[in-house]
């Protein structure tokens, strides 16, 4: 029991780094993901809004080098501008928002339990929700975060037109499928373990009954 209390703390500390590191950051990178501000009398320009893709150079394009007095082959490989959000992404917008506020409540669950194992109280039937709400909202946020990429990107490839790039489309390998497969799995063990644990904790007492 000694080695889950100590699992439970360093998982405990993990949580809480990640946390307020991806909050850091969220916060610095703000003004990437606020739709775009221009001063203009053009109405239009309130329906748009950042968004940042992947291209993919039709050819190679040629940039002067002054230092070496030749042109060298040049090109990038994402973009950064601006789309109308269509009818799709901005209801992935508002499921993007749910699934956030439900992961915080996840996150407080998460902490819980590593909590009560720290206290030795692993295998609870509390524990079996606490470990579920922790680790499913943020997988769905996670899946719902690319399906907005994927979305925003079609929206892209409908409306720009990058001279000599092609707009690259989300990639389903954007992040390990393995990794939150083993994640579920992982927890569903978990959750299997504690219901064997109380059926033994039963038989056990009826037992010395």
């Amino acid at each position: 029991m000694k080695t889950f209390k100590i699992i439970g703390l360093i998982a405990l500390l993990i949580v809480l780094f990640e946390f307020i590191g991806g909050f850091n950051d969220g916060w610095s990178d703000v003004d990437k993901l606020a739709p775009i501000s221009i001063e203009s009398a053009d109405p239009a320009f309130d329906k748009v809004t950042a968004t940042t893709f992947d291209v993919l150079p039709d050819s190679a394009i040629q940039a002067a080098n002054s230092q070496a007095g030749t042109t060298v082959p040049t090109g990038f490989m994402q973009c950064h501008s601006y789309i109308v959000p269509s009818g799709l992404t901005n209801f992935t917008y508002i499921l993007l928002g749910l699934t956030g506020l439900v992961s915080f409540y996840g996150l407080y669950n998460l902490i819980r339990l590593f909590i009560s194992i720290i206290r030795k109280e692993v295998f609870t039937s509390i524990n079996i929700r606490r470990i579920r709400w922790g680790v499913y909202p943020p997988i769905a946020y996670h899946l719902v975060k690319y399906f907005l990429n994927w979305s925003e990107t079609r929206d892209a490839m409908a409306q720009l037109t990058i001279p000599g790039y092609t707009i690259q489309p989300a990639s389903p390998f954007e992040f390990s499928w393995i990794g939150i497969l083993l994640l579920i799995l992982l927890t569903e063990v978990f959750v299997v373990a504690v219901k064997l644990k109380q059926e033994f904790d039963h038989l056990k007492s009826s037992s010395t009954l």
